[in-house]
């Protein structure tokens, strides 16, 4: 018998290899854990109650009669004046005479009512229009936003706003938004509610305190605004001990505690990072990293592939991604902690290290700004922030310098988007004139290793399969920690790769908590292929120094962790703080649905979908949620519904594509799947199951087509080069097949069927 000319994957077994393993959350083999419940609660309080840690304030006030100067530097900052309720003598001229706003779908009036109170006439949360009375402004230049109390203990922000220099309103959105009642992201919504999205960073020592049952928050404060013990701690028990007699103490305070240079940074990263929330309480003096988990450089397009921010993402991340901040450089060098204004005028500011012969930095190189810019001294293009922290206006008003303090690369510009200072500035010329120009200046000197590095960034972005063994060298050879921990979040894309996975796990000791938890957190995939001995490492971070890498090693771990050890409770606790947004809900639903409680998990994406119906990635985890479910129809509905908000993303067709096999739908299966190459030509699995689908209907050429760009686009999968080998035998083209089910063996020697193949090939 010639096995050479049978089929070796018949039709049926196309279909299965489509339907195998259809979502990626798809649980764990073993018995459900217990049900969870609405939230995950447990009976262990992670944090103290409200007034015992409130108790500890003296209030900002106590500190003007011993701290003059600084506190009247505070007074009237803008930390000073972060939130504060409205005032008439301050805020009413913004409101007499009335003035009119037109903005998207709405139209709001800011007026006094015939009380003599401030008022605004807008669209409420039921589509009507309606007057509602501000309580309090948080903000101050160069914008200030309203408050407006809602049902549930809620402080919502009117995204009507004043700019105070101009005395003029304006919408944050921009004048031509078209969120409505019923978005997150309106008013109304969870995007906007000042308890969760604000609050925190406004005040002193704020507990959020949101209760799931009742949907309803009792948020509580030390002191409203950014008060002197927002930075320092409590302190009622210092001015106790400085009032009580003897006044002319000669012994040390004993309740001061001086901060270190990294401690007062991390300080300042609470609020000056975009980050998510760990314990929903700012401590100062304890590390970021107990409490935050901070959002990077990573394989979304938050940051640009350079460092410099694009969405609004503050300042830390990017600090930490610098040059100066590996010189050792930290937030008061430049600013002034009490008044949050620049030490020094300025280029002076930066002359101050860059003139030679400071001790502290001296490896600063000495630079004279008019030649090193080639720009006329008294001109924008001289000023040293003009060229390497260009600035990003968010929410229509706010202006906000870069601090990743990059190099500006026009060649960067023209191949990839990123944006260079020089066109920043010379809007009228294009990046090919920048170009030109940076090189008649500096020669070759751009061609620098920021530069190499960006291109590679870029590059794993786009899943290009070169990215990888770059990625893994980057992790070697890169001096500093944040990128590294980019490097780390990149390689997710390649986790189960040995030659990754090595590479992560050489970076699960490192001495910086940043980049053990984006080791740990690019292995989850690995821990959830089953892959043992990639648990086993994890296991031991269960217990590391740093809260973010444990509950990122409890999350990786969810399915076997024990919810009553400190980590467990920590992961909950984590979950729970959140769960006030729809983010929040959509990782409830991911651990409800690891841990075994499939209908738990569905009822918290469908309560995510509630909160935020116009957000796709919502739609599709409930589409996979529901394909476990044996309900293959109603998780093709969802994928619709997330590829109707989000057409061009090829992850939603690829799962169509998958969720329509289950359903019969082979024709609308393949549709998909050409979709799916056609928006993403990398995607190696599409390709490969489009080879399958195409050797099913009996397209054996077609299909080996398919099967050579998946393995172009992913070359350490041993199945492809294995099923083009079971084509080529069909057809038989013995030769082709030897050295496809040769290639399946290199990759993988272990590989059973295809050591069966090469069997029956050489007889």
């Amino acid at each position: 018998m010639n096995i050479l000319k049978k089929p070796v994957i018949p039709v049926a077994l196309a279909v299965i290899a489509l339907a195998v393993g259809i979502f990626v959350f798809r649980p764990s083999p073993g018995p459900p854990a217990k049900a969870v419940a609405a939230t995950a609660k447990t009976d262990a309080p992670i944090l103290a109650p409200d007034d015992h840690i409130h108790a500890q304030y003296a209030g900002s006030q106590s500190c003007q009669k011993c701290h003059a100067v600084a506190y009247e530097k505070w007074l009237n900052s803008n930390h000073g004046l972060a939130e504060r309720d409205v005032k008439k003598e301050e805020d009413h001229k913004a409101f007499s005479p009335k003035q009119t706003l037109a903005h998207g779908k709405d139209t709001t009036e800011a007026f006094v009512d015939a009380d003599g109170l401030a008022k605004f006439l807008t669209l409420g949360r039921d589509n009507q229009r309606q007057v509602f009375k501000p309580v309090r402004v948080i903000g101050n230049n160069p914008l200030r936003q309203f408050l407006i109390p809602a049902p549930g203990g809620r402080l919502q922000t009117l995204d009507v706003s004043l700019d105070p220099a101009k005395n003029e309103w304006f919408d944050v959105y921009g004048n031509d938004d078209e969120r409505a009642p019923g978005d997150w992201g309106h008013w109304t919504g969870q995007g906007m509610n000042w308890n969760a999205m604000c609050a925190a960073c406004h005040n002193t020592r704020l507990r959020k305190n949101y209760e799931p049952g009742t949907n309803s928050y009792h948020t509580s404060m030390a002191e409203m605004s950014v008060g002197c013990e927002a930075c320092h701690g409590p302190m009622k028990a210092h001015v106790e001990w400085q009032e009580k007699p003897p006044l002319d103490k000669k012994t040390k305070d004993p309740t001061v505690h001086k901060f270190t240079r990294d401690q007062t940074m991390e300080t300042c990263a609470a609020c000056h990072s975009r980050r998510s929330e760990l314990t929903g309480d700012l401590v100062p003096g304890e590390s970021f990293y107990d409490h935050f988990s901070l959002t990077i450089t990573d394989g979304t397009d938050i940051y640009h592939p350079d460092g410099q921010v694009r969405d609004e993402d503050y300042e830390f991340a990017s600090f930490l991604s610098s040059r100066m901040h590996h010189a050792g450089v930290r937030c008061a060098d430049c600013h002034d902690p009490h008044n949050a204004k620049r030490v020094s005028t300025g280029n002076q500011l930066c002359m101050n290290c860059h003139t030679g012969g400071r001790g502290d930095y001296p490896t600063a190189p000495v630079i004279d700004p008019t030649s090193h810019s080639h720009h006329g001294a008294d001109s924008t293009g001289n000023q040293c922030v003009s060229c390497h922290m260009p600035v990003t206006t968010y929410m229509q008003r706010h202006p906000r310098h870069d601090h990743s303090f990059s190099i500006p690369d026009p060649k960067l510009t023209k191949e990839l988007g990123v944006p260079n200072a020089c066109n920043r500035c010379h809007t009228d010329k294009d990046a090919d004139w920048a170009i030109a120009s940076y090189k008649n200046f500096y020669g070759e000197k751009p061609d620098r290793p920021s530069r190499t590095r960006t291109l590679l960034v870029a590059s794993a972005r786009r899943g290009e399969p070169a990215a990888r063994d770059g990625l893994i060298k980057l992790l070697a050879s890169d001096e500093i920690p944040a990128w590294k921990a980019t490097a780390c979040r990149l390689l997710e894309r390649w986790a189960l790769d040995p030659a990754a996975i090595q590479a992560l796990r050489g970076q699960l000791s490192h001495e910086n908590p940043l980049v053990r938890e984006a080791a740990v957190r690019a292995l989850g995939i690995t821990v959830r292929e089953n892959n043992p001995a990639v648990g086993d490492a994890l296991k031991p971070l269960l217990e590391d120094e740093s809260r973010s890498v444990r509950i990122a090693a409890a999350w990786a771990l969810v399915e076997q962790v024990d919810l009553t050890t400190r980590t467990g409770k920590e992961l909950v606790h984590m979950l729970d703080i959140n769960a006030d947004q729809p983010t929040g809900r959509m990782q409830l639903a991911q651990f409800a649905m690891r841990r075994g409680d499939t209908p738990a998990a569905i009822r918290q994406m469908k309560k995510a979908i509630e909160w935020d119906p116009n957000s796709p990635p919502f739609h599709h985890d409930l589409a996979i949620l529901l394909s476990t479910t044996g309900d293959p129809q109603a998780a093709v509905t969802s994928l619709k519904e997330a590829i109707r908000l989000d057409p061009g993303n090829a992850e939603y067709h690829y799962k169509l594509a998958l969720a329509l096999n289950e359903t019969g739908s082979s024709a609308e299966s393949t549709a998909e799947l050409e979709k799916t190459v056609e928006l993403d030509p990398s995607y190696a699995r599409a390709w490969y199951n489009l080879g399958l689908a195409r050797s099913g209907t009996n397209q054996p050429r077609a299909a080996i087509e398919a099967l050579l760009k998946a393995e172009a686009a992913d070359p350490s999968d041993p199945s492809i080069p294995y099923a083009r080998a079971t084509i080529h035998a069909r057809l038989g083209q013995k030769n082709e097949a030897l050295n496809a089910t040769t290639r399946a063996l290199q990759l993988r020697p272990d590989f059973q069927e295809a050591k069966q193949l090469l069997q029956m090939l050489a007889r």
